[in-house]
């Protein structure tokens, strides 16, 4: 649970301060909160232990006959802006536990929410939290913190 709510964090973050998505996944509103599907699938089986392997996705190449190839990769952050970005808000939310992260995704006004709302509770279709919300939401918090340390 925590992992799920570190990767919105961050993606929430990276859209309203930057304008673009840190990654190209997208969250979808599951029952218990923001979650991107093929990260929630490949880390489900370590439960609530520590995660020890890296989460790999499956990429498209060819091979040197021409022929399609997929491969699982390790997505790798090679940009020292990006880590540093990362690390900020892993600082940020680092102390904080899985309940307490998932209580603030399910807030009043938070994307998770509105798209519950819209749904009227009933998330199993698990919907898309589009982008453009999540990035209209978190860059109103940075508004607001402006306006009150102004």
């Amino acid at each position: 649970m925590k992992l799920q709510k570190l990767l919105f964090y961050a993606h929430a973050w990276h859209l309203a301060l930057k304008g673009t998505p840190l990654f190209e996944e997208d969250f979808e509103a599951w029952p218990w909160g923001p979650v991107v599907r093929d990260v929630y699938y490949e880390t489900m089986p370590y439960g609530r232990a520590p995660i020890t392997a890296h989460v790999t996705k499956l990429v498209q190449g060819h091979s040197s006959d021409k022929e399609l190839e997929f491969v699982f990769v390790s997505p790798r952050v090679d940009d020292e802006e990006t880590k540093k970005f990362i690390k900020s808000v892993w600082d940020a939310h680092k102390n904080y536990s899985g309940v307490q992260l998932s209580n603030a995704t399910h807030a009043t006004g938070e994307p998770w929410t509105v798209i519950k709302d819209k749904y009227n509770n009933n998330l199993c279709s698990k919907p898309t939290i589009p982008n453009d919300l999540i990035e209209a939401v978190f860059k109103k918090k940075l508004d607001n913190v402006k306006d009150t340390s102004a």
